[in-house]
């Protein structure tokens, strides 16, 4: 398969670039610092084509998309990873705050999937996921915008999912709880081990790691999951459940 996959330098996305790679797959990677990665990407220069790019600067996807060279061949499937996470009280927030968070978690993924499913680019058939979060569907102080961006993901993978199904086109959304990723830990060097430790119990079985993520999200671009679109898969060690 030919994937597009952004957020590719870090976290999850690196993850699955490193799984789509030992698979066999060829991958369109987007992130914006390759040279985290440069150890990885030398080993494979067949297989990986890196652009980079940063998800604030929506209206020029479109001129990111021109850049790939597919050679009259077409995606087979598109994971969209990137995003931020950001923790701020109402009082802080302004106007150009909010439009910054939904220009990388919201309206980057809305442009990703309109000129990816132009049908010079992607084939019928294709699969696509976005990275949500369980707090998409859930509340937390202190994350009013990362929430809002989060379960507007949710909107566009049911929406997309209906009007894309003539085309056997499937969307579907991954919801993770807290998993060990770089983002992460940036978080938590802001608070104290005992609120660690607080938010860890929380989570009946612990905090996930990046492997406890990828596998889904490659079955949802495989053969294998044909007859699901629209859904939100919860990967949160329980923590949506107590």
């Amino acid at each position: 398969m030919i994937i597009l996959l952004t957020g590719a330098t870090s976290g999850i996305g690196f993850e699955t670039l490193k799984q789509l790679i030992a698979d066999g797959h060829t991958v369109y990677a987007i992130g914006r610092d390759f040279s985290k990665i440069d150890f990885f990407i030398q080993n494979y220069k067949s297989q990986i084509f890196n652009f980079n790019f940063d998800f604030n600067q929506v209206d020029q996807i479109d001129e990111l998309f021109s850049k790939f060279n597919l050679e009259n061949q077409k995606f087979d499937a598109l994971v969209h990873c990137a995003g931020v996470e950001e923790t701020l009280p109402l009082s802080l927030y302004s106007t150009s705050k909010v439009r910054n968070i939904f220009d990388v978690n919201v309206f980057s993924g809305i442009e990703l999937l309109r000129h990816f499913t132009k049908k010079k680019y992607c084939n019928d058939g294709a699969g696509i996921v976005f990275l949500s979060s369980v707090m998409g569907i859930l509340g937390q102080p202190g994350k009013i915008g990362y929430c809002a961006t989060k379960a507007a993901v949710l909107g566009v993978v049911k929406s997309g999912a209906l009007e894309f199904a003539k085309r056997k086109i499937r969307i579907n959304a991954v919801l993770p709880g807290i998993i060990n990723t770089p983002m992460t830990k940036k978080l938590f060097s802001q608070i104290n081990d005992d609120q660690i430790k607080e938010i860890e119990n929380m989570h009946p079985l612990g905090f996930g790691e990046v492997e406890d993520v990828v596998p889904t999200i490659l079955f949802l671009i495989s053969k294998n999951s044909r007859w699901i679109t629209g859904q939100s898969f919860v990967i949160d060690g329980g923590y949506s459940i107590q």
